[in-house]
């Protein structure tokens, strides 16, 4: 076997969000960069593969993934697309990051309960799935912004009553970002969702029990990359 053909065998492409998601996640200037990228790159590395980053927007990531135009797909999850999904068959690994989706509040409104919440705001394209029935059912309204620090803004202003979004993204943007660390913060007596995100694959699911097996044995060096980006 040449060279090139070796190097065509051990090199794939990794179909990512293309937005801004950090710490998890960033694909910004066709650079990939967070915890996400530094675990695949170690895994990647161990392996002797190499790993290109194709970034697209949500929607049509999924049309490429099933398409075949890209190898992998991160984040993915069982639950999601499943309609789109249902005729191909998909290998999911082990839970790479752990995530939560809820509601984030000013301290003083803490513990208050879902009877109390009337205004939740998210970013525009980011599905509330905790609150659908209420909403439908008109006890709570939803107003989409564009930005993340328009949504922390108009919860802290009170225009908002809670913001609903991925709690460590919020919380690092709020520390980093804006130098604004607890203004807005996580209320867990609001419905909320815990999950994780997956690497996923149609083409090659070989790879992603080697990436299980590479999970299981590396768990002391992912820890430390969790722990980098403040995703503990």
């Amino acid at each position: 076997m040449s060279v090139t053909t070796l190097t065509c065998a051990n090199s794939f492409t990794v179909g990512v969000e293309d937005i801004d998601y950090y710490p998890f996640y960033r694909y910004k200037n066709k650079e990939y960069s967070g915890a996400a990228y530094d675990i695949l790159e170690a895994f990647a590395k161990k392996n002797n593969y190499t790993f290109t980053y194709k970034g697209m927007p949500i929607t049509r990531l999924l049309k490429s993934y099933l398409n075949g135009e890209v190898d992998f797909k991160f984040p993915d999850n069982i639950y999601w697309g499943q309609q789109d999904k249902k005729n191909y068959s998909v290998t999911y690994s082990q839970p790479v990051l752990k995530f939560i989706d809820g509601g984030l509040v000013k301290p003083e409104n803490k513990g208050k309960g879902i009877e109390w919440l009337k205004r939740l705001g998210t970013l525009r394209g980011f599905t509330a799935w905790d609150y659908l029935d209420l909403i439908k059912a008109k006890k709570i309204s939803l107003r989409g912004v564009s930005s993340l620090d328009s949504l922390i803004k108009q919860v802290v202003s009170d225009r908002l009553d809670a913001a609903y979004f991925n709690v460590h993204v919020a919380s690092y943007y709020l520390k980093h970002e804006l130098n604004k660390e607890g203004v807005v913060i996580f209320d867990e007596s609001l419905p909320h969702t815990k999950s994780n995100y997956h690497l996923s694959s149609i083409k090659h699911a070989k790879i992603i029990n080697q990436f299980n097996q590479f999970l299981l044995e590396e768990q002391t060096s992912i820890k430390k990359i969790i722990e980098k980006y403040e995703l503990d």
